[in-house]
Order: structure tokens, then sequence, then C-alpha cells
């Protein structure tokens, strides 16, 4: 039986994508796949998010990088944090499942700095029961050590946690750990897959008055029926969500 629910954070239930943001602000791909890799998906910043560097010392290194383009690499360090906005429909699927009694966690790579800036300034924080973040724990997905901190801290079974994330690797490990792995599209795709496992979510559809007598009771699918939907390894494709800014960051 599925008692609770984990979450990543950044593609699910903020926005994360690096590649839109740089296009938006720079309209010259050889220099957004410049600045992506000297920056979003360099070594430093994943020292940074697993705790391993300070922020300034991340700066110093990723500003050193960019060589030449050291006056774009500060603009993106200054404003990135702008593309973090909160998927509200995800959130309304996060109160849903709240209201109904299943505890939410999060496992999210993140940097201190982001960390506290959601704990203070973002409202679906306090939906969670708990979580654990890579920069306290210096461990980053898809590592299995980092999904073993949050299932032993908070006493989860994985056969009764489902995990939520955007990027293959992770629903990888995840499945390889026996939880039900779920890659996020969007809210609606997550909604239907969450519908189709037993959770007492809204449909959206309006149902008929018939008499409901002599049907049979609703029951979550046996574990051959969670993977006929369930591929591992299958790449989730990029979503379009509702997003919206809990305060300025």
């Amino acid at each position: 039986m599925l008692k609770q629910v984990v979450f990543d954070l950044g593609g699910v239930v903020v926005d994360y994508d690096p590649h839109s943001y740089l296009a938006d602000r720079f309209l010259n791909k050889p220099l957004e796949d410049f600045l992506y890799e000297k920056i979003f998906a360099s070594d430093t910043w994943r020292d940074l998010n697993a705790g391993r560097i300070t922020l300034a010392r991340a700066t110093e290194l990723i500003l050193a990088a960019c060589g030449t383009r050291r006056y774009e690499g500060q603009m993106v360090l200054d404003d990135w944090r702008d593309m973090l906005t909160t998927k509200r429909d995800t959130v309304r699927l996060m109160e849903e499942l709240k209201n109904a009694g299943y505890p939410l966690y999060y496992l999210s790579d993140i940097s201190q700095d982001v960390l506290d800036i959601f704990r203070r300034r973002k409202s679906f924080m306090p939906l969670f029961s708990g979580g654990a973040a890579s920069c306290e724990e210096q461990l980053l997905k898809p590592d299995p050590a980092f999904f073993r901190v949050l299932l032993e801290r908070y006493h989860l079974q994985p056969s009764e946690t489902v995990f939520i994330d955007d990027r293959k690797e992770n629903i990888d490990a995840a499945n390889a750990l026996g939880m039900t792995a779920i890659p996020f599209r969007d809210s609606k795709d997550l909604r239907q897959t969450l519908l189709f496992l037993g959770f007492p979510l809204k449909t959206g559809v309006r149902r008929s008055h018939k008499s409901t007598s002599g049907r049979k009771k609703k029951t979550q699918p046996d574990a051959a029926s969670i993977k006929a939907i369930f591929k591992p390894g299958k790449q989730p494709q990029p979503n379009q969500e509702e997003r919206q800014t809990d305060l300025p960051l």
C-alpha cells in the first residue's frame, strides 16, 4: 500500500529550465551554450549543490571559467533564481494529497542559499513533513545513499513510497531501490498517474448521478499493473506548467 509521496523540487514543484532562461536573456545560441556549460553544467555548480563549497567560492570559480564572458556570467549569477517560479497546479495537487492524509517529503539537489530562500518565502514548504537537501547531506541524486538518508530518517518503506522527479537517472535510481517512481511531465499527467495508483484526488471530470450499487470497490493496482505504466529508463518529456512566484526572490 502506498502511504507517502516524495517530490523533487526543481522542475516539479518550481520551474527550473536553464536553457529557456538563457535563451530569453541572450538570444545568442553559442553564448547560451557556453554559459550553460560554464555555470549550470559545471562541476562547480554540482559542488555548490552538494554543499562542498561556499556560494562566494563558487561565484569566483564560475566567473574565472567564463573568461572574456565574465560580465554575462555575472548577469546570470545575479538573477538566475528568477526562473524558480512555483508551479501552482503541482502545489494544488500537493494540497489535495496532504488534506487526504498522505505525508509529503522532498528530495532535492539544491544549494544552501536557494534552500534558505525557499524556507523563508515559498508557501508550499510547510506542506512537507520533512525532506533531504543535497547541500545539507553533501550527497546528490542519483546516489542511492542520498535516497536512503530520506528513507531512514523518516522510517519510510520504499515499497510504500512514491517518488516524483523530472530526470531519468533519478527515476531509475528510485526504481532500483523499490520505490514507485513517476517521471514528471506536467501536473495533469501526474494527477492521472496518481489516480491510477489509487490516490483520492479530484479527477476534473463531472460524474453522473447514476446508482453505484453493484460496482466493485476501487483498490490500488497490483505491482504488475504499476510496472506496466512505469517503464524504468523512459525519459520524461519537457513540461509546460502553470507557474507562480510566491514572493520576489
